[in-house]
């Protein structure tokens, strides 16, 4: 291994040429240039969170080149997620985008390539256990994307495995194999010397199978890294500050956290301890990392596929070679994953499919969805895209609740947004 003063010297003159060099190459997207710059000033990272940060944040790791990085789809502006709608194609360069939105359906590297999942939020994806199952509960339980394909149990990090998917889908970053995203790698200056400062070698071998699995297997292990950094996920919400003791919530926003532990059960799958303990831990991740199927319907602007429901947990468990999970995907057909609710204010679609507008939506959505009639803003819900599992227990479709405690409840979501500036006691 080389540790000389001078190679140190040289990686630290290095990365911060590639950044200089990014921002002129267009390889961070114009509109997400000023948050990443603003969050290098806050904290210092490792050498590995340095290079996974380079890696989430450039566009040039995507087939064609320059167009789409993973802050392409998980932007920090938005809490490490999606947006709702910005032009697509050609014209998403007019607003400083080079792949677009439609109603939270993200634009892949090749135009008009448009998968059917909105992207979730990247944020805190560390707090998310490898996936087992619960027979107890007799439920599945961790994993990552929607549907748990990124179980962890390779890698033992579910972040990790998640991160090296995109990169190789067709309608995402588009590269043909593993191979063709380290060779952009081994074939940068800057990234060989953050790649030496990561993980002490300066040689990114693609010279045969081994070496190219255990190198790319590097490659989302540093993107994991850096979304466990406190620029991704800094418990920097005013829950975080009420729980250190630091603020106060209003009196709206408490009202709303004891009907989202009491009368509207939010946590029992929004907490880590399911709702059994009737409070909120420091740390909380916001959800008991499970899955269900809550009854939505298709998101009828969806630019992907909508000809046949999606069958979400039940779709990968399908293809799983354990045959006791096999065996139970038909039981989980039309189940998501329960994604964390920090900076769920953010966000501008929600929802596996993007079908829901905005977070009193939401709210309105689950306290009505069974009502006769009911909808929101003049549109009634759809019919469930997957009837047959749907949660029919009663935490979800007619929970009486009055419209001034969906705001309450809407309140008190918000305290669990990113960056709270307020006063502190």
């Amino acid at each position: 291994m080389l540790h000389s003063h001078k190679l140190r010297s040289f990686a630290v003159l290095a990365s911060a040429l590639f950044i200089l060099d990014s921002c002129q190459k267009d390889a961070i997207d114009p509109a997400l240039e000023i948050d990443n710059a603003r969050a290098r000033t806050k904290t210092k990272l490792t050498a590995v969170q340095q290079l996974g940060k380079q890696i989430f944040f450039d566009a040039r790791l995507s087939e064609p080149m320059g167009v789409q990085s993973c802050a392409s789809c998980h932007a920090p502006q938005v809490g490490f997620s999606g947006f709702g709608d910005i032009p697509t194609g050609g014209a998403a360069a007019a607003q400083g985008f080079k792949r677009g939105f439609v109603a939270g359906i993200g634009e892949g590297a090749i135009v008009g390539a448009f998968g059917n999942r909105k992207p979730p939020t990247a944020a805190y994806s560390n707090l998310v256990p490898v996936m087992t199952f619960d027979a107890a509960d007799n439920a599945f339980v961790g994993g990552l994307f929607w549907d748990g394909r990124a179980t962890g149990a390779r890698l033992g990090s579910t972040a990790a495995e998640q991160a090296l998917g995109p990169f190789l889908a067709d309608k995402e970053q588009n590269h043909p194999g593993p191979a063709a995203v380290l060779a952009k790698l081994k074939n940068n200056r800057a990234y060989i010397a953050l790649w030496q400062a990561a993980y002490g070698t300066t040689n990114i071998d693609i010279s045969n199978d081994l070496a190219i699995s255990q190198n790319y297997d590097r490659v989302g292990l540093a993107i994991a890294e850096y979304e466990a950094s406190t620029e991704v996920s800094p418990f920097s919400s005013k829950i975080d500050a009420v729980l250190a003791g630091r603020a106060s919530l209003t009196a709206d926003e408490n009202a709303g956290m004891q009907l989202f532990l009491g009368a509207a059960d939010c946590g029992g799958c929004h907490t880590q301890s399911g709702g059994k303990i009737k409070r909120i831990v420091v740390g909380e991740a916001f959800t008991g990392h499970d899955y269900d199927n809550i009854g939505l319907p298709k998101n009828p602007d969806n630019p992907g596929s909508n000809v046949a429901p999606d069958l979400g947990l039940g779709g990968f468990l399908a293809t799983s070679n354990n045959p006791a999970w096999s065996a139970q995907a038909a039981a989980n057909n039309g189940k998501f994953r329960t994604p964390t609710l920090r900076n769920v204010g953010k966000a501008q679609r929600f929802m596996h499919n993007g079908v829901l507008r905005s977070l009193e939506e939401v709210v309105h959505f689950y306290n009505t969805r069974d009502v006769p009639g009911a909808g929101f803003n003049g549109r009634p819900w759809g019919a469930p895209d997957y009837p047959a599992t749907m949660n029919v227990d009663g935490a979800v479709g007619n929970l009486g609740l009055t419209l001034a405690q969906e705001a309450q409840i809407v309140a008190f979501l918000r305290t669990l947004d990113d960056g709270y500036t307020g006063p502190v006691q």
